[in-house]
């Protein structure tokens, strides 16, 4: 059967094949190539059923609209989708205790509607005129190697980066197969603590390190770095490399 999506969508490209069922039929099939195409009858009696009882679905069954049998209602069932719409971070928790629903219930109707759960992502927190100043950087950019087709491939991209004792571990995918549990355990937060501090370049197509940097970096200490340890690196990259930095 269809979620309310899906009639949703059907009654939309319906308009827009100007009330012709057949054709509706055939453009919803190539437009939604993953979801189960409907005939001309069921989009007929979707036309029907919205003039003469102003609702997309056949009835107030929820098992007739094709989700699972939850003991939901059709009103229960929209208000859980709209409230995931308007709040998309909305926990399953919070939306079984606000419909005084189950936990697993409310999942089910999530997973019918082709909902996932998806992570974020983290990223550089920027002011709002940064993002501005980096289209510029990136327009400025394409325009010098558009004028010189080696531009780029002149410049030292460099970064730095300290690795840490206790490293990064991820919870989520760091598992081990038992027939009982092991109790597996993996230390961290040592009281004895060591960083490394590591810088690496990239020229061209060639690496340029990577190199130790000292544990407490100074401004100083970095001068140094770039004027013995850096210029022993560009030593060994050509000339003809390097002529244009």
């Amino acid at each position: 059967m269809y979620s309310v999506r899906d009639y949703c969508d059907m009654y939309l490209m319906y308009g827009r094949c100007n009330g012709n069922a057949l054709r509706t039929a055939r453009e919803y099939a190539r437009r939604y190539p993953s979801r189960r195409p409907p005939d001309v009858n069921v989009i007929r009696r979707l036309d029907d059923r919205l003039r003469n009882t102003g609702s997309v679905l056949p009835t107030a069954n929820l098992h007739d609209t094709g989700r699972p049998r939850s003991g939901l209602t059709v009103a229960q069932a929209d208000a859980i989708l709209q409230r995931v719409e308007e709040t998309p971070e909305v926990s399953t928790r919070a939306l079984a205790r606000e419909m005084t629903s189950s936990k697993s219930t409310v999942h089910r109707l999530l997973l019918f509607e082709r909902l996932h759960p998806f992570r974020y992502t983290t990223v550089q927190g920027l002011k709002p005129d940064d993002f501005q100043k980096r289209v510029a950087f990136c327009e400025w950019l394409l325009q010098q190697q558009n004028t010189d087709n080696g531009f780029i491939a002149h410049i030292l991209w460099t970064d730095e980066s300290c690795f840490t004792r206790d490293g990064v571990f991820n919870h989520h995918n760091s598992h081990m197969w038992s027939q009982v549990n092991p109790h597996a355990i993996r230390p961290q937060k040592h009281q004895e603590r060591w960083s490394l501090n590591v810088w690496a370049g990239i020229l061209g197509d060639r690496l340029l390190g990577p190199y130790l940097l000292p544990e407490r970096l100074s401004g100083q200490s970095y001068l140094v770095f770039l004027n013995e340890v850096l210029t022993e690196f560009l030593d060994d990259i050509p000339l003809a490399a390097i002529q244009g930095l």
